[in-house]
C-alpha cells in the first residue's frame, strides 16, 4: 500500500496525461468499431478490438510512452528502504497503470462502437472467445513493456522506445504475412492452439523478462 500511495501522490502532475491517453484510446477503439459496421460476424473481433494495425500504431506506442514518461528511478527511495526491491515495486505499479489506462478504455470503446452498430444483442456469442484473446493481448503488451523496462534500465529512453516499437513492428509484419509472430497471435483461428501452444510460450517470455528486469535492478550500479 505504501508504494501505491507514494506513486499516486507523485502522479498529481501527470494524471492529466493518463486521462488524455485513455480518451485517445477510447476514441480509437470506438471509431474503429463504428467504421466496420458492415463486417460479417466472424470478422468482428479481428476488425475491432483485435485490429492488428491499431494495436501496432496506437495501443502499443501509447503504452510505451506512458511507461517511459512516468517511470523514474529515485535513489533516495533505495536509501530510505535499504533495498533495491523498491524499484521493482515501483515499476510494477507503472506497468499496471500503463496497461489499465489503455486496455480498459480500448475494450470499452470497442464495445460502445459495436453496440452503436447494433451488434449488442449478439455479442454474447463471442464473449468467451473475446476474453481469452484479450488476455493474450494483455500478456503480449506486458511482455513488450517488460522489454522496454529492461532496455530503459540498461540504456537510454530512446533505445528503450525503439526496442519495444521495433519488436512490435516485426511481430506485426510477421503476422500480416501469415507467419508465427507470437505477440500478434491473438488473431489465430484455432483457439486450442492459442491456449495450448502460444500462451505457454508467451507466459514463459513474460516470466523470463520479469526475472531479467529484477536482475538488472540488482546488478546496475546506481
Amino acid at each position: 500500500m505504501y508504494i501505491i500511495r507514494q506513486q499516486w501522490l507523485q502522479d498529481n502532475a501527470i494524471r492529466k496525461w493518463y486521462f488524455l491517453a485513455a480518451i485517445l484510446i477510447l476514441f480509437g477503439g470506438c471509431s474503429t468499431a463504428i467504421l466496420v459496421s458492415d463486417a460479417p460476424q466472424n470478422q468482428w473481433l479481428s476488425q475491432t478490438i483485435f485490429s492488428r494495425f491499431l494495436v501496432f500504431s496506437l495501443l502499443v506506442p501509447v503504452q510505451i510512452l506512458l511507461l517511459l514518461s512516468t517511470f523514474r528511478v529515485r535513489l533516495q527511495d533505495i536509501y530510505v528502504t535499504g533495498s533495491r526491491r523498491i524499484i521493482w515495486k515501483q515499476l510494477e505499479y507503472r506497468l499496471a497503470i500503463a496497461l489499465l489506462v489503455t486496455l480498459v478504455p480500448w475494450a470499452v470503446g470497442c464495445l460502445i462502437g459495436m453496440c452503436l452498430n447494433g451488434w449488442g444483442t449478439r455479442l454474447g456469442t463471442i464473449v468467451a472467445e473475446a476474453l481469452i484473446r484479450y488476455l493474450y493481448l494483455a500478456l503480449s503488451c506486458l511482455a513488450i513493456l517488460l522489454l522496454v523496462s529492461l532496455c530503459l534500465l540498461a540504456s537510454k529512453r530512446i533505445w528503450a522506445f525503439l526496442a519495444g516499437f521495433v519488436l512490435s513492428g516485426i511481430s506485426y509484419f510477421l503476422n500480416v504475412n501469415h507467419h508465427f509472430s507470437l505477440f500478434y497471435d491473438f488473431l489465430i483461428d484455432d483457439l486450442g492452439t492459442l491456449l495450448l501452444s502460444r500462451l505457454p510460450i508467451l507466459l514463459s517470455i513474460v516470466l523470463f523478462l520479469a526475472v531479467g528486469v529484477q536482475m538488472e535492478i540488482a546488478r546496475k550500479d546506481w
